[in-house]
């Protein structure tokens, strides 16, 4: 039984005339055992691959949907066969599986299984091939497992040279991060396709427009709400908050209480109290607060950070870890500040960070696709939109507020705070 297909998939394949996307111009056929049979079923698949890439519910191609799905049984069948007498070819299973794989789309019985197994079997022969896993992640995000196939490109791509990839891999890679919810994994991909001169591509073309989309512009005078900036999420003990438009993901102890948490006048602003801890008079809650905005005309990094320096007497500290490639680290003391409790003590961390090239890349993970309802039948999904990152190079400041009797504990949460602070 066909396991059902992404319904965004189904409805780009509806939507577009087929296109030479030549997975198959990947197999190598001097390496396949120079039979008739085999050499006869690849150039059958050549020709049918444009059909079969994909499954569609909309047949309007030049070729009935029957004798598609009859060469690519018969096509299968021999490639079976012939897999008896060499079974430790790995590239008669990799055609065996991308032939299982356009079969797949053509509603075969059992040619999802064949294309597993055979695949499988291909990569244990030879595993620094990335074609097997390639085979696997299109087919798997051509199903109701397109986060796992998406995972799996991500894996491919994290192993290579991106200009070493075949075009027809990106292509694929597209598809699937379209599927899975990864606008930023779109457009870098569109962008290493162009470098690699892919010939025009009318997909292409709709993917990274799409992906484009759904970006909304960054407003400096706009009051954002703090969902349309921030998207929290648990991590168990701990708390995730991510935004995109602030190039920054933090965390946050699950006990700690969150006081203001937002984008206003341009800035964005991450405030939380940490503890209660025991102070010699009192209870006190630490403060650690996130600050992120554009420098102000020609500021320079030393001269943002001064603007924090100016109540008590501030001498430079080593830090362990620098989210940039340069820190001004600097601790404070105020006099009284806390009375009975002591000292403020406080520690002043700044950095700046150019914008990426891909802003929100590094914050995208492949999304689940939708459960079914109770009723069945077709499941729409609306991607929300991603409100765009502040735009330039941007002043990060990281600031600890804490009486010297509590200093210790204080600090701990202070470097929690550094250490898992991502920044793009």
């Amino acid at each position: 039984m066909r396991k059902s297909v992404a319904p965004f998939l189904v409805f780009l394949v509806s939507f577009f005339a087929p296109h030479a996307l030549a997975d198959i111009a990947a197999i190598h056929a001097d390496a396949l055992p120079q039979e008739t049979a085999i050499l006869a079923a690849l150039d059958d698949a050549k020709q049918l691959e444009p059909y079969s890439h994909s499954w569609t519910n909309d047949w309007k191609y030049p070729v009935s949907k029957e004798d598609v799905a009859t060469r690519l049984a018969k096509d299968l069948g021999f490639l079976s066969l012939a897999l008896k007498n060499h079974p430790d070819n790995a590239e008669l299973l990799l055609l065996t599986g991308l032939v299982a794989r356009y079969a797949y789309n053509l509603d075969l019985e059992g040619s999802y299984d064949t294309a597993i197994s055979v695949l499988g079997r291909a990569q244990k022969l030879v595993p620094s091939d990335m074609r097997a896993p390639w085979f696997r992640a299109t087919l798997l995000c051509q199903t109701t497992q397109p986060k796992a196939g998406a995972d799996e490109f991500l894996s491919i791509e994290g192993g290579h040279v991106w200009d070493q990839l075949p075009v027809a891999f990106w292509d694929d890679y597209m598809e699937c991060a379209s599927v899975t919810s990864m606008p930023a994994h779109i457009l870098r991909a569109a962008d290493h396709l162009a470098q690699l001169h892919a010939p025009s591509s009318e997909m292409r073309n709709f993917l990274a427009n799409g992906a484009r989309k759904r970006f909304d512009p960054f407003d400096a005078k706009k009051e954002y709400q703090p969902k349309e900036v921030w998207r929290g999420a648990s991590t168990g003990e701990n708390v995730e908050f991510t935004s995109t438009t602030c190039g920054v993901r933090i965390r946050a102890h699950g006990d700690w209480s969150i006081d203001q948490l937002g984008l206003t006048k341009g800035s964005c602003v991450a405030y939380f109290s940490t503890g209660p801890y025991n102070a010699t008079a009192h209870n006190l809650r630490p403060s650690v607060v996130l600050l992120v905005k554009q420098p102000e005309g020609n500021e320079t990094l030393a001269e943002f950070s001064k603007k924090f320096l100016k109540d008590g007497t501030f001498q430079s500290f080593s830090l362990s870890q620098c989210p940039a490639a340069t820190c001004i680290a600097m601790k404070g003391v105020q006099p009284g500040m806390y009375g009975k409790d002591g000292d403020g003590h406080g520690r002043i961390v700044v950095f700046e960070r150019n914008q990426p090239d891909f802003p929100g890349l590094m914050f995208e993970s492949p999304l689940e696709m939708p459960k079914p309802g109770a009723t069945g039948g077709t499941q729409f999904y609306r991607p929300s939109q991603i409100q765009q990152r502040i735009p330039g190079k941007l002043y990060y400041l990281v600031m600890l507020d804490a009486a010297a009797s509590i200093e210790e504990p204080a600090l701990k949460d202070f470097d929690f705070f550094l250490e898992n602070l991502t920044v793009e």
